[in-house]
């Protein structure tokens, strides 16, 4: 199996580091700047909870589509005109005049966000050999930690000091830069590290954008949807997104009512946590998960599976700290375990999946980890939090949804093996034929 990592590739990963950076500071101000939006619109919670859900629904509605063009035309670009997409989004959301205007703006975000992931994934999977990827994942979702905590960090920070809106404006000019420097990026034809690590040499000189004999639709998504591994792995996500969501959107304002902090210093804290403890488990996680590969196929899954069951009682203990060094404490061993999620998930579903599918198998995670898990979380902790007085109990509940997926992933380890092999032997017989 290779284990050659090309410079074009660590280049690559350098620069979608970066995005992803931006994708989920952008996504996270708002987190920290929803107790000043709450009170500056005069809110509910459950209205600041819809302000999650405009940005879920486009966010899970997107993907698919776009996955689909990803898997036909250049990665890059698309990657490119999504980075740009949110960043206009997040201009509309600094200039909203109405809270209408800022759930469009959230949803704005939410198309040009969904547009990325597949596509990078998918392009990341073509540069790196299979037993690099999860941590090639891990390096690339460090930034995912790092861009949540600064999001958290400035947002509550800079909130505070400058008023909300400038936070919104600044946030939009590095990915309108960054989106041009991505657009100049070559890529690899789909599938070459696979082919590579089979020993089986470098596919046919092909475009990349020239459609690479994609199926139509409804044969692409009956094919994919007859992988039992991709099944699980959907089922798994949906009820983990369902906790992990609404825990990370809810956070901020828990701490604010349960210690009497201020936004700037609750950002701080989470911001903290994330960025050391978060960006830890990310990159153990992927080292943890490719190690454990060569001793079964069912690596990823299992590291998925073991880590939320290990860290869900950490985490329902720290709702219900008594006090903030106690909750810090708690909190900060649940991220650690629950961060493996990250390096993994991606390289599951690749691992399953032929190259040209990809990135629709990705418009397909992530469809239904958001419509029916992040786009129904903050609303529902919201609503529970209303209707009890308690937002305690909104998250307690969602944390239990996750340690049903901790266990449906543990019964789905036995498909993965026999799923993987399946996908190899096709991608050998191609090369057989070609």
């Amino acid at each position: 199996m290779s284990t050659t990592v090309s410079r074009l590739a660590k280049t690559t990963l350098f620069a979608l580091f970066w995005a992803n950076f931006l994708n989920f500071f952008d996504r996270q101000v708002l987190a920290a700047l929803a107790p000043i939006l709450k009170g500056y619109w005069q809110l509910s919670d459950y209205q600041v909870g819809l302000l999650a859900t405009g940005f879920e629904i486009t966010y899970a509605l997107a993907p698919v589509p776009v996955a689909i063009l990803a898997d036909r035309w250049l990665r890059r670009r698309v990657v490119a005109l999504a980075v740009a997409l949110w960043s206009g989004a997040m201009v509309l959301t600094g200039v909203a005049w109405s809270y209408a205007a800022l759930l469009v703006g959230r949803a704005g975000l939410g198309l040009g966000e969904a547009s990325y992931g597949p596509s990078a994934l998918a392009w990341l999977s073509d540069l790196f050999p299979p037993n690099h990827r999860s941590r090639a994942v891990g390096i690339h979702d460090l930034a995912l930690m790092l861009g949540s905590a600064a999001g958290y960090a400035l947002g509550g920070v800079l909130g505070t000091a400058l008023g909300w809106r400038p936070v919104f404006f600044l946030a939009a000019v590095p990915g309108f830069i960054l989106a041009i420097i991505i657009w100049s990026f070559p890529e690899p034809p789909r599938g070459q590290s696979d082919r590579e690590a089979l020993g089986v040499g470098r596919p046919a000189p092909a475009a990349p954008d020239a459609g690479q004999a994609s199926l139509p639709l409804l044969p692409t998504l009956g094919e994919l949807l007859r992988i039992p591994t991709l099944l699980i792995t959907y089922t798994v996500a949906v009820l983990i997104n369902l906790a992990t969501a609404g825990v990370i959107y809810w956070l901020p304002s828990y701490a604010v009512r349960a210690y009497g902090l201020g936004e700037d210093q609750v950002g701080l804290l989470i911001g903290g946590i994330t960025v050391v403890i978060g960006g830890a488990g990310v990159l153990v996680g992927g080292v943890v998960a490719d190690r454990l590969l060569s001793r079964t196929p069912a690596a990823r899954l299992l590291v998925i599976s073991s880590s939320y069951t290990l860290g869900l009682p950490l985490a329902m203990a720290a709702v219900f700290a008594p006090s903030m060094a106690l909750f810090v404490m708690l909190a900060t061993g649940a991220v650690f375990l629950f961060t493996f999620f990250f390096p993994c998930v991606a390289p599951l579903v690749h691992q399953v999946t032929r190259p040209e599918l990809r990135a629709t198998a990705m418009g397909l995670y992530l469809f239904a980890a958001h419509i029916l898990g992040n786009a129904l979380a903050p609303p529902l902790i919201g609503w529970l939090s209303d209707q009890t007085g308690d937002l305690r109990q909104g998250i307690a509940v969602a944390l239990l949804l996750a340690l049903v997926g901790a266990l449906i992933g543990f019964w789905g380890t036995r498909f993965v093996g026999r799923d993987t092999q399946r996908m190899l032997d096709r991608l050998e017989a191609r090369h057989q034929k070609g």
